[in-house]
């Protein structure tokens, strides 16, 4: 997945004055400070310089992963907003995806802690062509402590829940359902710290009424089990300068992500979703389908050929052909 053109030109102007050897250093810090400092909602971010290496360091690669989330929800969910409220936007990631994806969106409205991070998102906001985005409403607010807008039909918070502690990660999870008028997304790192809150958040909003929508094809018990955890990846393409600051060789990488959709209203039933990377071997297919009676392996051969020429194409994290369950 490419950056679309006008945040990938916003991205270089804001950056093209920049050192890359400072942004380096920035970005490099910053990564460490993320990997160690205990999630209890303090900054991660101590300049503006470690503002602009997020940017450059972190945003293309978050995009990919709203923007793969926000697909799958429309794939299961005729869902047309008009208001959409992100919680903890950073530089306004959540809110380029979408505007793309939701281009009827008449009113978003943007929570973030960091003035410093307030003043980049306009900045950047600034290069699109959309008026949606440039009179986007940003409100400087710690997301832990009293903050009050109104509700609206698409609520999103991504890469958020793991920096606040259980307390206050449980009570923000019920004050973003208590101002989602049609569905809340939720988006965690791909690691087993970022779906252990996506799996609490899961349990907490099911007991509140909510309906999942993706990627759970089911209202029940999770069944992950052990030292397993349900995620999925997003491949994004590298800029020169994103290269440079991942000290990187390779033209792409891959966003690894946990995510939650829950609704007031169901969505298109579903009969399982795709979990681990196919096993494409000569003459059939394997696949791990989590579904309504678990999680299970199907191998699909040439020979059932309806159903084989369904799933040949399907990725990780696809809905898994077949009859839905009512569960």
């Amino acid at each position: 997945m490419d950056l679309p053109a006008e945040l990938r030109k916003a991205l270089e102007i804001e950056l093209g004055n920049q050192s890359p050897a400072a942004l380096s250093k920035a970005a490099a810090a910053l990564s460490l400070r993320y990997r160690h400092q205990h999630a209890d909602g303090r900054s991660l971010l101590h300049s503006i310089n470690e503002i602009q290496a997020y940017a450059a360091f972190r945003m293309p690669a978050t995009y990919a992963a709203v923007h793969a989330v926000l697909e799958q929800v429309r794939a299961v969910q005729k869902f047309n907003p008009n208001s959409l409220l992100d919680i903890g936007t950073g530089p306004g990631t959540v809110m380029w995806a979408a505007a793309e994806l939701y281009p009827d969106l008449k009113t978003i409205i943007l929570i973030e802690r960091e003035s410093e991070m307030i003043a980049l998102g306009k900045r950047l906001a600034k290069h699109s062509t959309r008026p949606v985005m440039q009179h986007a409403h940003w409100v400087q607010a710690d997301v832990t402590r009293d903050w009050k807008v109104p509700v609206a039909d698409l609520v999103t918070a991504a890469y958020v829940l793991g920096e606040l502690d259980p307390k206050d990660r449980q009570a923000l999870v019920q004050q973003l359902w208590q101002v989602t008028a049609g569905t809340l997304v939720l988006i965690a790192p791909g690691t087993p710290g970022g779906f252990a809150c996506i799996r609490s958040a899961r349990e907490q909003l099911l007991a509140a009424g909510g309906v999942v929508v993706a990627p759970c094809p089911h209202n029940l018990e999770c069944p992950i089990v052990g030292d397993d955890w349900c995620h999925f990846a997003q491949r994004v393409a590298r800029t020169r300068l994103h290269r440079q600051l991942k000290a990187g060789d390779l033209a792409y990488e891959d966003e690894k992500y946990a995510y939650l959709a829950v609704s007031r209203q169901p969505g298109a039933a579903v009969s399982g979703r795709i979990i681990r990377h196919p096993q494409i071997r000569k003459g059939h297919v394997t696949l791990s389908v989590c579904e309504a009676a678990g999680i299970s392996s199907r191998t699909i051969s040439r020979k059932d050929k309806e159903l084989y020429r369904q799933v040949k194409n399907l990725k990780w994290g696809s809905i898994f052909p077949g009859e839905a369950s009512n569960d």
